[in-house]
């Protein structure tokens, strides 16, 4: 009889994450797949049949979704809203296994804000990236023996089946001209509330500086992210800044990828999107503007990502060096295989 494997996610990197795995597992015969996708992560579920689900619903729409298909085993991933939760807290009722792919290095214990259990008493099995992350929820309370190490699943995925975009070096023997490739998020989420200035005003004040101490003319592509809503201050900043040597576009480009492939350098804070940009092999630079934790950190290492002090000078020199980015395939191997093999484990199928 095959097993019954109920997958839901809402938001897109932990959509990513899962969708990553989703891959391996619909290969496997004995498997049947019921996928529930959140509005901004069905964009990524392209050729797959899914159904759609709000970010927030109310737990009767859970529990008639259990009712219905009876899945011997549940799979998650950690998004902002209730939905994904409300799986969690019917799956330790009803004795359900649960398991859940955490996506990224940061606010553990939030992405269980909706949970009716306490941490301590979770069954859930969850699937973090390394070592460093599992230490991390223990001290945060986490039940250790519920924490599995399994790598990055999407990070597998595009550090390990890609292609290398190289550098499209100089195009004029005049100029140096550069594009860059701005990844905008709302500060609040970045751990940014009280500020005097924007981050976006200090990488300006320093680009700004970089072109005028040389033949550098700039291209600066600014993304904003699909919850920022306000742009006002981002359209100010762009204003301020536009020179003859500085050409400044806010994109409302959907595709995250096809502005990375474009771009000679990528630039924010921190995000999936980081990672993606070294996978393509493009020079990455994130801005410092919160603490972050020493597993982000140390992964951003590994991947090649350059972190910045948030200052004029350290962004500077940054500009100014001259780095050959060096080919990361081989980094966060593994992912895809063994949060399969726990999924298989939980179901007795290996």
């Amino acid at each position: 009889m095959r097993k019954k494997v109920l997958i839901a996610f809402d938001d897109p990197g932990g959509g990513l994450a899962v969708i990553s795995v989703i891959e391996e597992l619909i290969k496997i015969k004995e498997l049947d797949l019921k996928i529930y996708s959140g509005r901004l992560s069905e964009k990524f579920l392209f050729g797959y049949t899914y159904e759609k689900i709000d970010s927030q619903i109310e737990e009767k729409e859970a529990e008639e979704i259990l009712d219905e298909f009876k899945p011997d085993i549940i799979i998650t991933a950690t998004g902002g809203g209730n939905a994904e939760q409300h799986f969690r807290n019917l799956a330790i009722r009803r004795n359900i296994k649960s398991i859940v792919i955490l996506d990224f290095w940061k606010d553990y214990g939030r992405r269980w804000l909706y949970a009716d259990y306490e941490l301590k008493n979770m069954t859930d099995k969850i699937c973090v990236m390394d070592e460093e992350t599992k230490s991390e929820m223990t001290e945060e309370g986490f039940p250790e023996n519920n924490l599995i190490v399994t790598g990055h699943p999407y990070l597998d995925k595009i550090f390990n089946q890609k292609k290398v975009i190289p550098d499209s070096g100089q195009s004029s023997s005049e100029y140096r001209f550069k594009k860059i490739l701005f990844l905008s998020q709302p500060l609040k989420i970045m751990g940014l509330e009280n500020y005097n200035v924007h981050p976006l005003t200090v990488f300006m004040e320093a680009l700004k500086r970089h072109a005028e101490s040389g033949n550098f003319r700039y291209t600066l592509i600014i993304k904003p992210h699909p919850s920022e809503n306000e742009l006002t201050e981002i359209s100010e900043i762009s204003e301020q800044f536009a020179t003859e040597k500085i050409e400044i576009i806010i994109s409302e480009e959907n595709d995250v990828i096809k502005l990375i492939k474009d771009a000679d350098i990528v630039a924010g804070y921190n995000t999936i999107a980081m990672f993606e940009a070294r996978a393509l092999n493009k020079r990455t630079i994130s801005l410092s503007i919160a603490k972050i934790r020493n597993s982000l950190s140390g992964a951003m290492n590994r991947a090649g990502i350059e972190i910045s002090e948030l200052n004029t000078d350290a962004i500077f020199n940054c500009l100014n060096q001259e780095i050959i980015s060096e080919d990361t395939k081989g980094i966060f191997e593994g992912g895809i295989r063994n949060t399969t093999d726990l999924i298989l484990k939980e179901l007795n199928l290996n």
